[in-house]
């Protein structure tokens, strides 16, 4: 059986790396294996990352029964992804070093480049940046070109957050230098990329919140609300950089709500902070309960 991973964004707020569904391409095959991945595909299609990973989870267990290395990369790799996204970087890791054992167990002693690259995301999200560097440049060496671009992405957040101009410039050299016609997400991440530069370099402000903003819009059409939040935060910084209070504090907190709703409750937290406000806040929260007291 052949399972297969597949590398949608789906935002991880920095990051970065999509999950898959598995199907059977060669018989006989195990019906309930693919169709636990399936439907893990089809719950992460609608959001319901919780249910993604419970199946995510049992499609790993099924091919541990079936002692098949390949669909155990797969599912391994599509479990981390989710826990990821759904805020959860430290099992993210976990799966990954339990995935990487079991591969090594049944001969697969190379590293993964996809585990490689949740990796990197979910240490970029714990602050090891150091570590989270090192994962990030080996995903990059990949042959799947769609690992290779979330790579680049990720070493280019992970850049501009330690202050590394140089591989930041690197990264954005990278993104220029590709051609032909380009997937839409690899079009707005190189535009976030560029607007990050710029602001690093002291280049053209205004230049820089409009490549933030176009990624933004790109990401909008998406459903990759993670990501369109981050874009919202990078245009912010152009335009308090600008010496734009106002826009600034408008673009934190349209990027703080943007996050929050997603259920990035940290970053909406600190681009509350930003935009001048003490936490985040949900437009459309519940009003809260008035209590009257007896006397």
């Amino acid at each position: 059986m052949k399972m297969k991973k597949e590398y949608a964004t789906l935002g991880l707020a920095l990051v970065l790396a999509g999950c898959g569904g598995g199907q059977a391409v060669t018989q006989p095959g195990d019906t309930t294996l693919s169709q636990d991945m399936d439907t893990a595909k089809d719950a992460v299609g609608l959001e319901r990352l919780a249910v993604a990973e419970q199946q995510y989870r049992a499609a790993g267990q099924r091919a541990v029964a079936r002692d098949d290395v390949t669909a155990i990369g797969d599912a391994g790799y599509n479990l981390a992804t989710v826990q990821l996204d759904e805020g959860k970087p430290q099992d993210a890791l976990s799966t990954v070093t339990a995935t990487r054992s079991a591969l090594a167990m049944r001969g697969q002693t190379g590293d993964d480049s996809g585990l490689d690259l949740v990796q990197a995301g979910a240490l970029h999200r714990l602050g090891r940046e150091t570590e989270a560097a090192a994962a990030a440049s080996r995903a990059a060496g990949a042959q799947d070109t769609d690992i290779v671009e979330k790579a680049q992405l990720i070493r280019g957040l992970i850049a501009d957050d330690s202050g590394d101009q140089a591989t930041l410039a690197s990264v954005d050299a990278y993104f220029a230098n590709l051609t032909g016609k380009l997937p839409d997400s690899w079009t707005a991440d190189a535009k976030e990329i560029a607007a990050r530069n710029l602001l690093v370099t002291g280049g053209s402000t205004q230049t820089a919140m409009q490549d933030a903003m176009q990624a933004a819009t790109i990401r909008q059409t998406q459903v990759d609300y993670r990501d369109m939040a981050r874009a919202l935060g990078v245009a912010g910084r152009a335009a308090a950089k600008a010496g734009n209070a106002q826009a600034a504090a408008q673009l934190y907190a349209r990027a703080s709500q943007s996050a929050l709703q997603a259920g990035d409750k940290t970053t909406a937290a600190q681009w509350a902070k930003l935009a001048g406000t003490t936490s985040a806040v949900d437009p459309f929260a519940l009003p809260a309960t008035a209590t009257t007291k007896k006397k």
